[in-house]
């Protein structure tokens, strides 16, 4: 299946408008980690087709993420609040809330890549728990 994301569900209709009047056949499904929209459609289709599916995707790309700021930054009017995504080892994903001051802290002083770094060395070491001394411990980064 192809998959086409979207944020706001009128851009997500638009796309499916699209492919009704293109007789493709899709499916709808909503991706609640990331309060996203996933249109799905067959692949089996000519390959001019295929591009213009992609074309007009990246057409609405920009209407997309202008909504999906503009509710952002609502949503940061109203209130005021900050979450990092942590991936399990077993596939499933979780939400941690995070005080959004000590967040905006941090990373005045530390990168994304490297508050990422930071939290996937925590939550390895919670699912793989190692007891030895920390002067054994082997270091993954210098």
């Amino acid at each position: 299946m192809l998959e086409y994301l979207f944020f706001n569900q009128i851009i997500a209709d638009k796309f499916i408008d699209f492919l009704k009047s293109k007789n493709l056949t899709w499916e709808l499904h909503r991706d609640p980690m990331l309060d996203s929209i996933v249109v799905r459609t067959p692949e089996d289709i000519e390959d001019k087709l295929w591009d213009e599916l992609d074309d007009y995707h990246e057409s609405l790309g920009a209407e997309d993420q202008k909504l999906l700021e503009d509710t952002l930054q609502d949503i940061e009017e109203e209130t005021n609040a900050a979450g990092i995504y942590i991936q399990l080892a077993n596939g499933k994903q979780t939400i941690a809330q995070i005080n959004p001051s000590i967040m905006n802290r941090m990373l005045d002083v530390i990168t994304m890549d490297e508050f990422n770094e930071f939290v996937e060395t925590i939550v390895s070491s919670v699912e793989n728990p190692d007891d030895s001394p920390i002067c054994k411990m082997n270091s993954s980064s210098s």
